[in-house]
Formats: structure tokens, C-alpha cells, sequence
């Protein structure tokens, strides 16, 4: 079979990967098709295009049969079942699971993949360091300093925690050495569409523990807590949507504009959900 652009190990989403086989298949072959691919798995050609588009799930005997036709290696066979199990997870602790089991495998695959992208977003205090290194000065990233910094952080972090974050910072090239001090490469970092949305969630869920130890230990004139629960269409949900995108937006404006002397670094959490089903069905 001819060689795929990408290797297993780069891929999140097997129906993606399910996907670029098939092309590669076809290019080897430019009779093959879909429903070729689907009568080796012994799956109805409909079943097996709507798995592809993500309304039915793979079921355990095309696992197996997937692993012959892409003659996959006996440590690829088992990276495309947690890729599998990943992809049907409903519950994020199932999902990070998973994900956690995946990263042994992309880690043992170093020279093929780069994950470097996601570390960034591993834990809250990467971002906080990051943006704290705007105000404070930061020599090394020795014993002495890293104490320092590590109770300026709220709640604090072991001092083997920081110098985790700052030599992994400096390795992805989120923080660099500027005259002789440790500081961020860029003012701002954004996640993008790239990292897994397991690990933006992992990520956001973090926050949102801060924010409820923040209602017991940051003073009510240091924090600013609201809610609000209503009624809305879709349309007005969208709207709204739209607002916080652009409310966002301005927040980085002032950001950026902002001359006063940075005296400290804050978090803000957007929260938009549903406490009710649709009535409409």
C-alpha cells in the first residue's frame, strides 16, 4: 500500500485517519472505493458512511478488521483502539483518560509527532507564570527564583512545578532569555484550533475550580462574580454568542492598550450554558 501523508500517531480523529486511508488506497488504486473498504469490514456501505461523518460509531470486529487492511504494527493496533475509545468517550474524565494513554504512545513517537503545541495548556499556572513574567523579573530558573515566583502565584505551586513550567516554556519557545531574565517570546498566546479539545476543556474545567476557591479567598473587592438565567431563542443565543466573541475582543484591546503600571494577573471566565432542555423538542 502506498504511504500515508501522516502518520497514525498524528491523528486525533479516526474517522479522519479512516478517511486519508481510503484516498491513499485510491491512490494506489484509483478503482477502490468507499464501498470496497466497507465490504472488507463486512459493514453495509450506508453504516460505514455515516460512521465516517460521525452518527455511528466503529464497531469492535472493525477495529480488528481495520488493523489488517492497514497492517498496522502491534503498538499501532493499540494506539487505534484508544484512538477509537478516545473518539467515543462521552465523559471528559473518560476522554482525558484516553488522551493520557494516547500521549504514551505519541512520546514513544517523538521523531513523528510534535505535541509540543498542546503543553502549554497542561495545567492553569503555565499561562499565569507566562503573563506574570510581564511584571516580575525572573533570572534562572533556580531554586531561589522559582520560590519566589511560586508564592506570588494564588494558590502557589511547588517550587519542581515552576521550574517544570518555565523549562518546558522555554523549550516551546513560549518564554526566552532576555538579557540575562527569563521572559515571554510574545504578549499575547492563543490556543487556536489545534489542541484537542480535551485539553482546552481539561484546561477550562481548572479555571473554573479557581474561580470557586476564589469565593472563599480573594477578597469581594478583588473579584468580580455575576450571574444572570434567562429565557432566549436560538437566535438570541446566537446574538449573544456574538457579543461575548466581541466583548472578548474589546477586553484585549484594553489590554493592550493599557499604559498603567501591570501590578498583577488576573483570569476571566465566559460561562453560556443550558440549565434546561428544549421545549420545542
Amino acid at each position: 500500500m502506498a504511504e500515508m501523508d501522516k502518520n497514525l500517531f498524528e491523528y486525533m480523529d479516526y474517522r479522519e485517519f479512516l478517511r486519508d486511508l481510503i484516498d491513499t488506497m485510491k491512490k494506489e488504486n484509483p478503482a477502490y472505493s468507499m464501498r470496497a473498504f466497507a465490504a472488507k469490514l463486512a459493514c453495509n456501505p450506508g453504516q460505514f458512511n455515516r460512521i465516517l461523518k460521525g452518527e455511528r460509531n466503529l464497531l469492535p470486529a472493525h477495529i480488528v478488521e481495520i488493523g489488517t487492511i492497514a497492517k498496522f504494527s502491534k503498538k499501532e493496533k493499540r494506539f487505534f483502539e484508544l484512538l477509537v475509545s478516545y473518539n467515543h468517550a462521552k465523559k471528559q474524565s473518560e476522554r482525558e483518560y484516553f488522551y493520557d494513554q494516547m500521549q504514551q504512545f505519541r512520546k514513544a513517537n517523538v521523531k513523528q509527532v510534535s505535541s509540543e503545541q498542546y503543553l502549554l495548556y497542561s495545567h492553569w499556572y503555565y499561562l499565569v507564570i507566562r503573563e506574570m513574567l510581564t511584571i516580575v523579573q525572573c533570572g534562572d530558573d533556580g531554586d531561589e527564583q522559582c520560590r519566589r515566583l511560586s508564592k506570588l502565584l494564588e494558590p502557589s505551586v511547588s517550587i519542581s512545578e515552576m521550574q517544570d513550567a518555565l523549562e518546558t516554556m522555554m523549550h516551546i519557545g513560549v518564554l526566552e532569555r532576555k538579557d540575562g531574565r527569563i521572559a515571554p517570546a510574545e504578549r499575547f498566546t492563543a490556543s487556536g484550533g489545534e489542541v484537542p479539545q480535551v485539553i482546552v476543556n481539561r484546561f477550562l474545567l481548572e479555571f473554573t475550580d479557581l474561580a470557586r476557591r476564589a469565593l472563599d479567598v480573594v477578597p469581594r473587592n478583588q473579584r468580580r462574580f455575576s450571574t444572570l438565567t434567562f429565557s432566549v431563542s436560538k437566535t438570541g443565543y446566537q446574538k449573544i454568542s456574538e457579543r461575548i466573541d466581541e466583548f472578548r475582543r474589546e477586553i484585549l484591546g484594553i489590554i493592550e492598550e493599557d499604559l498603567g503600571e501591570l501590578d498583577r494577573v488576573y483570569h476571566l471566565n465566559f460561562h453560556l450554558f443550558p440549565v434546561s432542555k428544549s421545549f420545542l423538542g
